[in-house]
């Protein structure tokens, strides 16, 4: 007689025997090894009579796995071209991606953007700040920019901004200029 479905199932909560916990003699089990077993779901792996049943599936061998891929060489060469396809797949127009050493510490620093001044101010900010913790980082890109040998042209409208932050008026004079910056401890293009 079937079961009705609001009847209570007489095996839950059923504490199974140690001889219900054992496969070893279950139809679709059979003891490869002492303590490793074959299970099969739909295919009885020996007859009544204790005698192993082939069947066109378990007399297939078991296919090899696949080797794993081989680890590739870790060098500078794989580095630099893995980092270069990573920055040419990137939608930016612009980018960086550089790993630098100051004073024994290493830093990195990525950035892409489709705005190239804002790569490049990017850059010298982080180059700037690694340079020296106390020192203000637009005095830090100053120096550097003058005591490097790379002469650094400025449009006129930067030299006009510099004489209006001064409050001098044309009738003064360049010497005056000078002491205004000198006053000013610099001036702030």
């Amino acid at each position: 007689m079937a079961r009705r479905s609001d009847e209570p199932n007489p095996e839950e909560g059923k504490v199974l025997s140690p001889e219900e916990l054992d496969i070893a003699d279950d139809e679709h089990v059979t003891e490869i090894d002492e303590g490793r077993y074959v299970v099969s779901s739909d295919v009885r792996t020996d007859d009544s009579y204790g005698n192993q049943i082939q069947s066109d599936s378990a007399s297939e061998p078991a296919p090899e796995p696949e080797p794993e891929p081989s680890t590739p060489e870790f060098s500078d060469a794989n580095v630099h071209e893995w980092l270069a396809e990573q920055m040419a797949d990137s939608n930016a127009r612009y980018g960086f991606d550089v790993t630098a050493k100051f004073d024994g510490d290493v830093d990195q620093q990525q950035l892409t953007s489709n705005d190239i001044v804002t790569v490049f101010e990017s850059f010298m900010l982080w180059y700037g700040r690694q340079m020296d913790g106390s020192t203000p980082v637009e005095e830090v890109l100053g120096i550097l920019l003058s005591e490097s040998n790379v002469p650094v042209r400025y449009p006129p409208a930067v030299i006009k901004q510099l004489v209006r932050s001064t409050q001098l008026t044309p009738d003064d004079s360049i010497a005056d200029l000078l002491q205004a910056v000198e006053d000013a401890d610099g001036a702030e293009f």
